[in-house]
């Protein structure tokens, strides 16, 4: 089994294992299956490096992960798994086709299955099924395959079974590290930001994210025997000094972060650790964010989003901007914790004025960084249904290439594409040439080479992108398009 991160191009992402691929590898491994990882971004593979990795091997399944800015990417790997493998199983899973299977599966006729949701129970349960059958799987079965989608002959249509929600999970085990070398990349061999999760799930009803239906509105949690086993591996085998916690909502259930955190003092294990995917300010409290700094917490990312009360009410984030402003405050005062503001600029129908609202209070809050990123429609959001009911997106006319938070993907009512980059560029210039900001970055770049692998790809995104939206992506520029 091989299972596949795409390539990809620009420098709006960073190169770090991906714990959704790992999961999926060390489930199928459990069960007896033999399992190649190939991070592609990280090989630095074009089209052609791909295609001799699988000539030079065989491989009876090939599942890819896919966002929504992957699609055409994707598209164009199972195109070659076609022609060098022709008789292989091909999956794709991921957010893009959780929220967009019949979609997928129209769009990459060289797909078989795509996936909904989680896959580290049913992804064994069918492959089980491919041991036995083959590809002539009888359809009864493949129904009771959780969230597996696929191409009826029988009811002539595209069948997408529901997706389930592990509540044990702890039932997957510790991710196999060792099936992604994690040394090999940026920045691992010094020892940092290993990622982990301890809890999947959101119950927000934030317009702009699909957690919700991607990972379910239940939030579940990892033991914290579990989380803490797999720490003293991470030290122990691979010298780390340093995770990252990935979860959507760390902080939102107090007792159980917690606990997490007086396990981690008693442990001994003495790593720093950081939660870069963002924490609610207004599920934090002082004794809280204390217990976290003494148990070596550095930095945390907080979901800020807009500076507009009218726009943090339309996108149903249900915090207040004075809540934003007291609990940032409280988290400046009461532990050495930096703190990274997360802002959105570009809701359909934000105003100029509104943006520079959102600008303001970036410059206002005792932020150590700010990343500003151009609002996605994702497919699985309210925006993205709002968008397509009122024709602002067409499914037929889409370019995934653009769903970055660099690049202009949809049309505003009252801000152009133009003045929106202009507007994101104006917000890093303002924020980042504060001398308050310039002399922590110089103190944490001095202290934290990981952190001058992020800045420069942060500034190659905002003076690249011109050359970028000019020139032809990968998989057209191979194809000889």
């Amino acid at each position: 089994v091989l299972l596949v991160l795409p390539i990809r191009e620009g420098h709006n992402f960073l190169i770090t294992p991906d714990l959704g691929i790992l999961y999926l590898g060390t489930a199928l491994r459990r069960q007896g299956f033999d399992v190649t990882l190939l991070d592609c971004p990280k090989e630095k593979f074009s089209f052609v490096d791909f295609r001799k990795f699988l000539e030079g091997r065989k491989f009876d399944v090939v599942g890819i992960r896919c966002f929504s800015r992957d699609h055409n990417y994707v598209k164009h790997h199972l195109k070659i798994v076609r022609q060098v493998s022709p008789d292989a199983l091909t999956l794709v899973g991921g957010p893009h086709p959780s929220a967009l299977p019949e979609f997928v599966l129209g769009a990459m006729p060289g797909l078989d299955f795509a996936w909904k949701c989680e896959a580290e129970e049913s992804l064994p349960e069918l492959l089980s099924l491919y041991s036995e059958f083959g590809r002539e799987i009888p359809e009864e079965l493949r129904d009771m395959v959780p969230g597996l989608c696929w191409r009826s002959k029988t009811r002539e249509a595209v069948v997408t079974n529901p997706g389930s929600f592990s509540d044990d999970l702890d039932s997957f085990g510790v991710p196999s590290w060792e099936l992604l070398e994690p040394d090999s990349y940026p920045g691992f061999a010094w020892g940092e930001h290993y990622p982990i999760i301890t809890t999947r799930g959101c119950p927000y009803p934030c317009t702009y994210c699909n957690v919700p239906r991607i990972s379910g509105k239940k939030l579940r949690h990892r033991s914290v025997e579990n989380v803490v086993e797999e720490l003293r591996l991470l030290r122990s085998r691979f010298r780390a000094s340093r995770f990252s916690i990935m979860d959507d909502e760390f902080t939102l259930d107090r007792d159980y972060a917690t606990q997490l955190c007086e396990a981690l003092i008693d442990s001994g294990l003495q790593m720093a650790f950081d939660c870069p995917l963002g924490v609610r300010l207004d599920s934090l409290t002082p004794d809280l964010v204390k217990l976290m700094d003494r148990a070596g917490c550095k930095a945390i990312a907080v979901g800020i989003e807009s500076g507009s009360r009218r726009v943090q009410k339309d996108i149903k984030k249900k915090v207040s901007l004075d809540t934003i402003r007291e609990k940032a405050e409280m988290v400046a005062q009461s532990s050495r914790i930096a703190m990274v503001g997360y802002f959105m600029l570009g809701f359909k129908d934000e105003t100029e004025e509104e943006i520079r609202e959102t600008i303001e209070l970036a410059l206002d809050l005792p932020l150590a960084r700010a990343n500003f990123n151009i609002v996605i429609p994702i497919p699985g959001t309210a925006i993205f249904d709002d968008c397509v009911r009122e024709g602002r997106v067409s499914l037929d006319q889409i370019n995934w290439d653009d769903f970055t938070s660099d690049q202009i993907s949809f049309a505003r009512e009252h801000v152009s594409g133009e003045k929106l980059l202009e507007l994101q560029k104006e917000a890093y210039m303002r924020f980042y040439r504060q001398p308050r900001i310039i002399w922590d970055l110089t103190k944490q770049t001095l202290g934290h080479r990981a952190v001058v692998h992020v800045i420069l790809r942060r500034l190659k995104m905002l003076f690249s992108r011109e050359t970028a939206r000019n020139s032809k992506p990968l998989y057209l520029r191979e194809a000889g398009i």
